[in-house]
């Protein structure tokens, strides 16, 4: 191993290619967090520059950790594995393609022409694969088809080919599903534009100062490791005080490595099993309880649950995959993915419900009441080979065990041990309206986990005040449901408004509004006479 000090010019300079591994995780930064500070040390170096010529001190971007794929050969452009950096290499790569884009739109040919080098490779004859070699980054598979277009296209064909991310006036739609690439690309862009239009007839020596402060004055720790080191030792240390891993990330690692090592097509695996939890669906940050993790983690979490029948640990979510891994071993690092990634689908619809659906109605009660808890349930459910309709009576089932016991007012305190309880009955027993009757009849002791009877919540409506005892949303579920029970095919309407409160149901100061007959008011309590 060696380590280096070398300016981003440098590296980019070089005639060199870098490879994100397929185990690393997609390209992350965001403007709030790594963008916007990073752009704003950017210009205060090109402020430095044009105040004095120059900028007295170099800014270190961290390490950039490579390994070399191979011995140097004479007829491929020698191929670097970022083990560590791939997201700085990236940034600056898009950094410096929204800088061609500017110098283009401006007519700075030449500089125009110098960033593209830094970007692309020259033609060369003895090139065996020109279409991908040509690029001096070749990212994580799902980032890579949207970073070729950021290298390939100009603004203007950025646009037209990826249309459903831009407004009709042209600007940029900032919202979660917007690929976080072209969220780079077209910050850098905004921003280098706006750096140049404060003295628009200095926008040439602007535009120099600007890329002059980012090629010379940012540097790597460029530290190459050597064919004997372990790049997932040192991954894992260098990133320990960095943006938390996820579970996800540490599973996608250990298994693409486990496939490497199996010889099996890790290219193929990626596009088959991995490549759905690479949408940002899946990154978007989730609660449940007190813990707070990307919602891959919990999906991880609960499907682990639904293959084993077994409670999974939240807090080490990694390390139950490990275990899980473990006891497959007879199994190829295909069939233990594709015995997760079949629960993804039914997960999603459970987290963003369709409508109309059995499986959509209980999502919404299982929503109304926090209850993720049941979800390995309903996963070994949904991909059963049981009939539609003994799915939807099970889902039914499930529903009216939570509202039933919450109108009860039984805790639900136990409900993840009732749940794998049931869900490990099943597994064990076939899924089915019996298997989970069966779990029932075993627990109508248990005051912690019992079905209530029609006589218990019979009592507990007409006995319990229910209205203060649930949070408006919970309430309103329970109305709304009764109100649509209680249509037939003549109603009116099929469906509620979505802005109903429980006060237009029974408005709390109705006295006022509406008088007895007689025109007395109705008492506070009791009936007519005070009873």
């Amino acid at each position: 191993m060696k380590a280096d000090p070398i300016s981003v010019g440098r590296v980019l300079s070089e005639n060199r290619r870098f490879v994100v591994p397929i185990y690393q995780r997609t390209y992350e930064w965001s403007e709030k967090d790594q963008l916007e500070p990073l752009f704003e040390q950017i210009e205060a170096k090109a402020q430095e520059r044009i105040k004095k010529g120059k900028a007295d001190f170099p800014h270190y971007m961290g390490s950039l950790l490579v390994m070399p794929e191979g011995e140097a050969d004479f007829c491929r452009v020698q191929a670097f594995d970022i083990v560590d950096g791939q997201q700085r290499l990236t940034t600056f790569h898009l950094c410096f393609a929204a800088l061609r884009e500017v110098a283009r739109c401006r007519g700075f040919d030449d500089l125009h022409k110098k960033l593209k080098s830094l970007l692309l490779l020259e033609d060369d004859p003895l090139m065996t694969g020109k279409k991908a070699e040509c690029y001096k980054l070749q990212p994580s598979a799902y980032d890579r088809s949207l970073f070729r277009d950021l290298i390939d296209m100009n603004r203007d064909e950025i646009k037209q080919s990826h249309a459903q991310y831009f407004h009709k006036n042209g600007k940029l739609i900032k919202a979660q599903a917007t690929p976080t690439p072209l969220a780079a690309y077209w910050f850098f862009l905004t921003r280098a534009e706006a750096f140049l239009s404060v003295v628009e007839a200095e926008s040439r020596t602007r535009f120099l100062a600007l890329t002059d402060a980012i090629f010379q004055n940012f540097h790597f720790i460029v530290i190459t490791l050597s064919k004997d080191d372990d790049p997932q030792v040192i991954f894992a240390t260098l990133n320990s005080g960095g943006k938390p891993l996820s579970a996800m990330d540490l599973v996608r690692n250990d298994v693409f490595l486990r496939a490497a090592r199996n010889g099996e097509d890790e290219e193929q695996l990626m596009s088959r099993y991995w490549k759905i939890f690479e949408d940002q669906f899946w990154k978007q940050q989730s609660t449940q309880g007190r813990m707070k993790k990307p919602l891959v983690d919990f999906f991880l979490a609960h499907a682990l649950a639904a293959e084993t029948g077994e409670l999974i640990s939240l807090t080490e979510v990694y390390a139950e995959y490990k275990q899980f891994s473990k006891s497959h071993e007879g199994q190829s690092v295909a069939e233990e993915l594709a015995s997760i990634s079949r629960y993804a689908p039914v997960y999603r619809k459970l987290v963003t419900p369709e409508t109309g659906s059995a499986l959509s109605k209980l999502s919404r009660r299982l929503n109304a009441f926090d209850l993720s808890t049941a979800y390995p349930l309903i996963l070994l459910i949904e991909i059963s080979d049981t009939s539609t309709e003994t799915k939807d009576e099970l889902y039914a089932f499930i529903g009216s065990y939570v509202i039933r016991r919450a109108l009860c007012g039984l805790t639900a305190k136990n409900y993840n041990i009732a749940f794998i309880e049931f869900t490990a009955h099943m597994r064990r027993h076939g899924v089915s309206v019996e298997s989970f009757a069966a779990v029932v009849e075993l627990r109508k002791s248990s005051e912690a986990s019992r079905f209530p009877t029609d006589a218990d919540l019979k009592d507990a409506v007409i006995n319990r005040s229910q209205y203060n005892r649930f949070p408006g949303h919970r309430l309103k579920l329970i109305i709304e449901e009764l109100e649509l029970a209680s249509h037939d095919r003549f109603s009116a309407v099929s469906n509620l408004r979505d802005n109903l409160s429980v006060e237009h149901i029974m408005p709390r100061e109705w006295r006022k509004e509406w008088p007895l007959l007689s025109g007395r008011m109705a008492p506070e309590r009791g009936g007519v006479d005070g009873r």
